[in-house]
Parts: structure tokens; C-alpha cells; sequence
């Protein structure tokens, strides 16, 4: 089973890129790990920079010492939509795709406690709600392939089978294909597609052939097109404590409960004017969810009435228990063929429509550790005017690690070696500045999340940048802010081993309301 999913993902996650699509359990380590500050309206039209802030229901999980700013309590309600569009390119032909979803992405409760013991002036608890990443995004691609099909991947994987029992390379279906060697390549894609007769043994065709070495019956131009639809989330609910010493120093500590819930379908085809194959279609599906934890802990200090500086560590998000679901359907199209094997005459068949699946009622089971994260950041106070802020945070994505669940023993030792080379240590830059006038806000950020690969992969840079802005309204008994969110970033996709790489331009806009009343 372990083999399966390691298929899969060679050709499932290559795309998001903060969001990343990915070839390996590498890359689904930076798909879970490279998420965003998240936050309020207000908080996302600055740029996600809330470090060295505070007074914001976002500091719960950005720096919990944010949370000793509020001198009421607070309630708020966060609600939000994304609009995506990819523009990919598959042998140099364009095709567009998109797709709009409607999320909660926020809420909290924020209570406030007079201490005046001293120089503890008060302490504030906070209940919040935070979405971390947002996976909902359609791609398609499809091209006339004059080079290579699907099927040819398959017969190259057959073709270089690797045994280790007897040390040799190339196999006859019967081995290639014995469910009960681990070893083998039964319940893999292309065991769906041998079952579908899109290739098989040398031997069907010349008596007595070599069958270690494999053909197809399709010979013709492949027409491949493929949508892959994705859907889902990560989100966290922060229980945090802030408090107040002097109004000059805030220390404040939280725990987080993170979850996340990935989905993903793709329907890729392959259609041929003539021959006795009319085509055939391979529908996927993979399912990943899970429950972790972590912690915050930060500081803030405000020296002057003009400045502060804040700085915030949170441990690693740990996921004891990551399940991995994955089912596949091949189906095919032949023209009534009359199959013929000239080495053994009782296969003989013939051919209208094959259909087959791979399906796992027990998932792939296993724990997944995210990388440490530490910020840093400064506010500068414009008088009464408004504010400057900007924060630094360093993520060392190779420090992500799996570890094998006893019901599904798998072993990640090589995994978790590619991690350590093929991702590494990042600095994420965000900027935002807010302008008051009376009861109005306007509000302006950046951010910047570098390449998180230690060299560029499949010739696209996965580099994201964040342009906002944002407007509020602020009463003393209520408060409303709207913000908003253009990102944008390139990615890659390989279809099939052999394949051409699809290239992906990726702009996501949000839009999001906070309407907050203070108890």
C-alpha cells in the first residue's frame, strides 16, 4: 500500500506551491507546513503583519502577547470568499480554469480582566478560530502529445522493473503483477492499466516472445486532457493568554489545535481519432486529514509611545495520527476488438469496455511534525495618525519530519532524507501600514514568501507574493474592517513519469469581513 501512495503522490502533488502540489512526501511535508499567518479583515489588509501589533483577535496566534493591548472585552465573526484562476500551459497550449469558495475563515472571543496588581495592570483570554491555508483551486490542461502517452509510462515502469528477490531487472505479468509480492507493481496505475489491455506482454504479439518486455495496441496521437479539482483546508483553534506589565511589557502564551482536510479529484483522458482504442480515462482521489498541536509563546515591548517590538516562537504543529486515503478508477473504450494472444489462445477476448479500481479500506496511517517558527517584528506610531509595521519569520521547512504509525508500518527514513535536501531554511517578509481619519481606517501590506526548495524545480520558481488593502469603520461599541487579498505564484505539474511539465500561473483574491463587538 505504501507503494501506491508513493505513486500517487509522484503524480499528484506538484502544484500548489504554498499550496504546493508535490512529487514526494517531501513536498506534502511544505504542502502542510507552509501556511500563513491568517487572521482579521483588518490584520489581512496589512499584510498578515501582526507580531509586534497587538490588540487584535489575530495575536492568539500570531504572538499571544498581542493579546495584553485590550482593555474590554471583544467578539468577533470573520466571513470570506477566494476567487481563483489558473492559466496552465501544456506543449505550449493555454487553457484557463477557476473557482470561487465561501469560508468562515475567523472568529473569537476575547475576555478582559482588570489585575492592577502593581505593574500587572490587566490579563486577557482569548478563544479564536484561524484558517491557516486554503486549498480550494481548480487547474486543466490538454494538448495533441506527438511525443509520449500515458501508456508509454506505463510500459517503462513495466519494462524496468526492478526485482530484488532475484536481483534482475524486467518481469512476465505474473510476477510483475503477483499480489503477493510487496514488491510488485500490483495495485499501482499500471496494473489498472494492464487489466485494461492499454499494454501487455511482447508474447501476445510474436509467438514465444520475450514477456519481460511489454507493447501497446495503441499506436496512435494521444488527445490528453485533465482537470484536477482541489478542496479543503487548514485551520486552528487557539486557547491564549495575554497580559499587561506597565503598559510597556506584554508576555502572553498559547496552545493551538491545528486540523487540516485535503482533498483533491483528477480526471485525466486520452482520446485517439482511430485505431481499435477509442481512448481512456483515469479518475483519482485522494483524501488526507488530521488533528495536531502546538505551541506560542512571545513577547512585546514598547519602549516609547512611538514604537514597540515584538518577537513570538512557536513549536513545531505535531499530527500524531495523518490518514491517507486514495482510490483510482481506470476505464477504457475499445472499438469491439478481437483480442488475440498467439502464445496462449485461451486469453482470447474481445474487447468493448474494461473497467477496474484500486480502493484501500484501511488508509495510510502516519504522523507528521511541522517545522519551528520564529518572528520578529517592529511598530512604528505615526502620532494618532497611524502606524508602519513589518515582521520577519524564519521557517526552516527542512526540519519537517514523518514518522511510521504501528497499524500501517511504513518506512519515511528515506523521506525524510530528501526533506532534509531538497527543502530549506526561509525568511518570510510582511509589511502593512494603516491610516486613520476619524472613525475610518485604511490600510495597506506586502508579503513576500521566498522559494522554499533549495534549488528551482522543474524550471519554475515557487516564490509567492501578497499585495492588500483593506478599510475599516471603528465606534466604541463596534467595529467592521474589510480586507483584501491578491496572491500570486507559478508551479508545475508532471501528469505521468515521462510526461511533458505543465506550468502553472496561480492568482488567488480574497475577500474578507470582520465585524467585532466589545462585551
Amino acid at each position: 500500500m505504501r507503494k501506491v501512495i508513493g505513486l500517487v503522490l509522484r503524480g499528484f502533488i506538484v502544484f500548489i506551491s504554498s499550496n504546493v502540489w508535490a512529487q514526494s512526501y517531501a513536498d506534502e511535508a511544505l504542502l502542510f507546513g507552509r501556511t500563513s499567518p491568517g487572521g482579521s479583515a483588518r490584520i489581512q489588509g496589512m499584510g498578515d503583519a501582526q507580531v509586534a501589533l497587538g490588540g487584535d483577535y489575530s495575536s492568539a496566534y500570531s504572538n499571544p502577547a498581542g493579546l495584553g493591548f485590550f482593555n474590554r472585552s471583544e467578539a468577533t465573526l470573520s466571513l470570506g470568499t477566494n476567487f481563483y484562476n489558473s492559466t496552465s500551459s501544456y506543449l505550449n497550449n493555454p487553457t484557463t480554469d477557476s473557482k470561487s469558495n465561501f469560508n468562515v475563515p475567523g472568529f473569537s472571543l476575547v475576555l478582559h480582566t482588570d489585575k492592577n496588581r502593581g505593574k500587572l495592570l490587566s490579563g486577557n483570554f482569548a478563544i479564536s478560530f484561524t484558517r491557516t491555508n486554503n486549498f480550494n483551486q481548480n487547474f486543466t490542461y490538454q494538448a495533441t502529445n506527438t511525443q509520449t502517452s500515458m501508456i508509454d509510462s506505463f510500459i517503462a515502469q513495466s519494462d524496468n522493473y526492478y526485482d530484488p528477490q532475484s536481483n534482475t531487472y524486467g518481469a512476465a505479468p505474473s510476477k510483475l503483477f503477483d499480489p503477493n509480492n510487496p514488491n510488485s507493481n500490483y495495485y499501482t496505475i499500471p496494473w489498472l492499466g494492464y487489466k485494461n489491455y492499454l499494454f501487455g506482454p511482447l508474447s501476445e504479439i510474436v509467438p514465444n516472445g520475450d514477456s519481460t518486455q511489454y507493447h501497446t495496441y495503441a499506436t496512435q496521437i494521444p488527445f490528453q486532457h485533465e482537470r484536477v479539482q482541489i478542496s479543503g483546508a487548514q485551520n486552528q483553534v487557539n486557547l491564549a493568554y495575554g497580559v499587561n506589565f506597565n503598559d510597556f511589557f506584554y508576555l502572553g502564551g498559547g496552545i493551538g489545535i491545528a486540523s487540516l482536510n485535503y482533498q483533491s479529484k483528477k480526471v485525466y483522458r486520452e482520446t485517439f481519432s482511430s485505431g481499435p482504442l477509442f481512448g481512456f480515462e483515469l479518475d483519482e482521489n485522494w483524501h488526507v486529514t488530521g488533528t495536531g498541536v502546538n505551541a506560542t509563546i512571545g513577547g512585546i515591548i514598547k519602549p516609547k509611545d512611538f514604537v514597540q517590538f515584538g518577537l513570538s516562537i512557536s513549536t513545531p504543529t505535531y499530527y500524531p495520527t495523518v490518514s491517507d486515503d486514495y482510490n483510482a478508477t481506470l476505464s477504457s473504450g475499445w472499438n469491439n476488438y478481437n483480442y488475440v494472444d498467439v502464445t496462449h489462445p485461451s486469453n482470447n477476448t474481445i474487447l468493448n469496455g474494461l473497467r477496474d479500481s484500486i480502493y484501500y479500506q484501511t488508509p495510510l496511517l502516519y504522523a507528521l511534525s511541522t517545522p519551528w517558527r520564529l518572528k520578529a517584528g517592529a511598530t512604528f506610531f505615526i502620532q494618532k495618525h497611524g502606524l508602519i509595521t513589518a515582521e520577519i519569520e524564519k521557517v526552516n521547512y527542512s526540519n519537517a519530519h514523518f514518522t511510521s504509525n504501528s497499524n500501517t508500518p511504513t518506512d519515511f527514513s528515506a523521506d525524510n532524507k530528501q526533506i532534509k535536501t531538497l527543502l530549506r531554511n526561509v525568511f518570510n517578509l510582511r509589511l502593512g501600514g494603516e491610516y486613520r481619519f476619524g472613525s475610518f481606517r485604511a490600510r495597506l501590506g506586502y508579503s513576500y514568501m521566498p522559494d522554499p526548495y533549495t534549488r528551482i524545480q522543474n524550471n519554475v520558481n515557487n516564490t509567492r507574493t501578497s499585495y492588500s488593502a483593506g478599510i475599516g469603520y471603528r465606534k466604541t461599541k463596534f467595529f467592521v474592517d474589510l480586507g483584501f487579498v491578491q496572491t500570486q505564484w507559478n508551479s508545475s505539474y508532471i501528469p505521468y513519469s515521462i510526461s511533458s511539465i505543465v506550468t502553472i500561473k496561480n492568482t488567488n483574491s480574497s475577500a474578507m469581513i470582520t465585524v467585532g463587538y466589545n462585551l
